[in-house]
């Protein structure tokens, strides 16, 4: 799917992926593409300084309609706690209240609700007895009492102690149930998420909603910025947009390994893995003009390293071949 947003003159072109990964360091533009697609996704109504998102957004050409997704914006360790405690707009609420309205919960409500009527009358009974006022209850009141109780961990501690990790996890499973009870189609957004997890965690996030997309009707967007945070593989580069003074989308995995072979300046037989290290390592750094290669900062970076008693190696070193390519010069 092709996603085209606008902002005034300029039309920024991406590839929309159940899983999509807006990589680069234009953190504006970057923003911007995020503000649109919540702001088109959601309910609110739009402020008047905000008419550069009215329908500013386009799917294979054609506007959206503002109900097409659900959307949810996760851009700290905060959000991740409020989507997970009870609040009006909550996924756990959500989820609680299809299930207390389901059928499977009735008859246990019902002999609730027969308890509490008995204990509101026994209460109107003994406190306003002949009085003109009472205590008043009603089922839907019943509900109230279970949004005004706390979510904790199993040992009572509060979400907030948990670590960003494992609230994502949690996070996860409860998305997994919210489709079970109410399979709708969402969005979730993960705004600089490489700013709270680790690298290694973030892997092992983008699987997670992988397989939740392939199993629900699940979307998902993350922005990085940080070095190694992308996950790249060949089920995923199509959804990988680099986003910095120009906009690169990444073409099927066989036509990069191709083009790498075929333009590299020596000659080198490149394995997957190999090349996936290199994208990952690179690719925050794609479409950024008149980038500088500057040797001098690893000197400088390896001479404090090794102050510190921290060694540098090369992986591998690099061949003249390609000293010459980076300079820019010819072999003889």
């Amino acid at each position: 799917m092709r996603l085209r947003v606008t902002q005034n003159q300029k039309k920024y072109d991406l590839s929309f992926m159940p899983v999509t990964q807006l990589a680069g360091t234009n953190v504006a533009v970057k923003s911007f593409i995020i503000d649109s697609l919540c702001k088109h996704f959601s309910s609110d109504k739009y402020k008047e300084y905000e008419e550069c998102y009215i329908d500013n957004i386009t799917l294979d050409g054609e506007v959206p309609g503002r109900k097409q997704w659900e959307s949810t914006r996760i851009t700290n360790k905060e959000d991740l706690v409020n989507a997970l405690l009870l609040g009006k707009t909550s996924i756990v609420t959500k989820c609680i209240k299809q299930y207390v309205t389901g059928f499977d919960c009735q008859n246990e409500l019902l002999k609730i609700d027969e308890i509490l009527l008995h204990v509101f009358d026994e209460i109107n009974k003994a406190i306003f007895r002949d009085k003109k006022i009472e205590l008043q209850y009603s089922q839907e009141d019943l509900f109230s009492m279970i949004q005004k109780t706390d979510i904790k961990t199993t040992e009572g501690y509060d979400l907030h102690t948990l670590d960003t990790g494992k609230l994502l996890d949690l996070f996860f499973d409860i998305i997994e149930k919210q489709q079970l009870l109410i399979p709708e189609k969402r969005l979730y957004v993960f705004e600089n998420i490489d700013h709270i997890i680790t690298s290694t965690k973030y892997h092992k996030v983008i699987e997670r909603c992988l397989n939740l997309s392939e199993k629900f009707n699940v979307w998902f967007v993350f922005t990085v910025s940080l070095r190694n945070y992308i996950y790249f593989n060949s089920s995923v580069i199509t959804g990988i947009n680099v986003i910095n003074e120009n906009i690169f989308t990444f073409p099927e995995y066989e036509r990069i390994l191709s083009f790498v072979m075929d333009n590299y300046p020596s000659e080198k037989e490149w394995k997957e893995e190999e090349l996936n290290d290199a994208i990952r390592s690179t690719v925050h750094s794609i479409g950024v003009n008149n980038s500088i290669v500057q040797p001098q900062y690893d000197v400088i970076l390896k001479l404090i390293n090794e102050s510190l008693g921290i060694k540098n190696m090369w992986d591998k070193m690099p061949t003249m071949p390609e000293i010459q390519y980076l300079i820019g010069k010819n072999l003889v």
